[in-house]
């Protein structure tokens, strides 16, 4: 009969200096990230290490990594996946898009 074969996960290695990426991200965006992003397994890692009570936290990522997030992002709100989080989602895509085009992964916090 059918035996199921478990898949391994998908672990990409990231050299320490195509760290290019840092986004300074908000504990909602943390948990949104991980609920909805399907982040690898190196980022998921980094993004758990600060737990949700933190403050907002710079997170550094590979430039394929930050792609690969905006993609999973997109596609969890594209196939209706996100429920509530809509909005957030939305936001959080835009704010890294706008990272990934600028440099700049800073939050504007007195604006």
């Amino acid at each position: 009969m059918g035996e199921l074969i478990a898949r391994p996960s998908l672990e990409v290695i990231v050299a320490a200096g195509s760290m290019t990426e840092r986004i300074q991200l908000t504990p909602d965006e943390r948990e949104l990230i991980l609920r909805h992003g399907h982040p690898f397994d190196r980022l998921s890692r980094a993004l758990r290490r600060h737990s949700s009570h933190e403050a907002i936290r710079r997170i550094s990522m590979s430039a394929f990594e930050l792609d690969m997030l905006i993609g999973e992002l997109s596609r969890s709100f594209n196939h209706g996946q996100c429920g509530q989080d809509e909005d957030a989602i939305i936001a959080l895509c835009e704010r890294l898009e706008y990272a990934q085009q600028t440099g700049d992964g800073d939050l504007d916090i007195l604006q």
